[in-house]
């Protein structure tokens, strides 16, 4: 976790506090970790100096004149540019009330004195840490609310083009092939691990010689819904031709342990809810990529197609 953190000669930390040995007290014990320290000696000072230059912290004295630091905590809150900062208070006062209004008003932390060096320390070191935390994952948002927006723009081009599946509703072929293609540039910009799954339906030929076509064809249908219901919308799945799908996910990690079990589980409640003239039945194949593999995606569909049909014949051998 310490490698989230600025180094300290790049933190700067504001200390509010109207009585010179305390400010001179916290400053050394701030300054022997290196980090930048300013001073003010009342509340309009501290005001002036968070918003012409905000700190990365402030702590800040509760008991000073004409402005006491819960008025001066409210001002912060209140404008813009200093209403992410993280404050600390610092009294000598240790009723709960005190604590209590000191939050209220928001502050995120309270030290009480007589300082204890190694207290402050660790003190401030939390919540830096925890902003910087919060940071990263305003960024992190932002970046995935721009990922989203690009991914939204080309799936607004992909509709003007002939690129979906009449039968299933699914993208074809060629929407998969741009589309997933468009994907593989995010997942090696945000740093992220996907899986390519190839799905074939189990015996979809016999249904269609010994029941028809249309019976074929609703299993067709039917084993797109199950996988719009096992997979999220962000990730891409499409109808190849025939019996053939197939799925682009976003995963954590390279695990993908789960996948299969949740698609399974999916298909066999289907199959107890629906008294069809057929039991639904599909073959796997799951390759992995990472966003520092220079795979292409043809590579990842012609993997995973050997796995499904590994799976098709461990389960004609009984072994599935």
């Amino acid at each position: 976790m310490a490698n989230l953190l600025k180094s300290a000669s790049e933190t700067n930390i504001l200390i509010v506090d109207d009585t010179p040995d305390n400010l001179r007290l916290l400053a050394k014990i701030l300054e022997s970790q290196g980090y930048i320290i300013r001073k003010s000696l009342n509340g309009r000072m501290a005001l002036q100096a968070a918003s012409r230059h905000p700190p990365d912290l402030i702590l800040l004295d509760i008991n000073m004149p004409e402005m006491n630091g819960y008025e001066v905590c409210q001002q912060l809150k209140e404008l813009k540019i200093t209403d992410q900062i993280p404050i600390i208070f610092i009294s000598a006062l240790d009723q709960i009330n005190s604590k209590v209004q000191a939050f209220e008003v928001g502050g995120q932390d309270y030290i009480t004195k007589p300082f204890q060096e190694l207290e402050v320390l660790i003190r401030v070191r939390n919540q830096l840490l925890i902003k910087q935390q919060q940071q990263q994952l305003l960024e992190q948002n932002q970046r995935l609310e721009h990922e989203i927006q690009e991914r939204l723009k080309a799936e607004a081009d992909v509709r003007e083009l002939s690129v979906t599946d009449e039968l299933t509703g699914l993208y074809n072929r060629r929407g998969f092939f741009w589309l997933a293609n468009q994907q593989f540039k995010i997942v090696q910009r945000i740093q992220m691990f996907c899986c390519l799954l190839f799905v074939d339906i189990d015996g979809l030929k016999q249904i269609n010689d010994s029941l028809g076509h249309e019976i074929g064809d609703r299993m067709i249908v039917d084993t797109a819904k199950l996988l719009k219901q096992t997979f999220r919308d962000s990730d891409i799945i499409a109808r190849l031709g025939g019996d053939e799908f197939v799925i682009l996910v976003h995963i954590e990690s390279r695990n993908t342990d789960e996948i299969y079990p949740r698609l399974q589980a999916n298909i066999d409640r289907f199959n107890q809810e629906h008294n069809y003239l057929y039991k639904l039945s599909i073959s796997v194949g799951v390759s992995q990529c990472a966003s520092n593999e220079n795979v292409l995606l043809e590579q990842l569909i012609e993997e995973a197609d050997k796995l499904m049909y590994e799976d098709k014949r461990a389960k004609r051998l009984g072994n599935h």
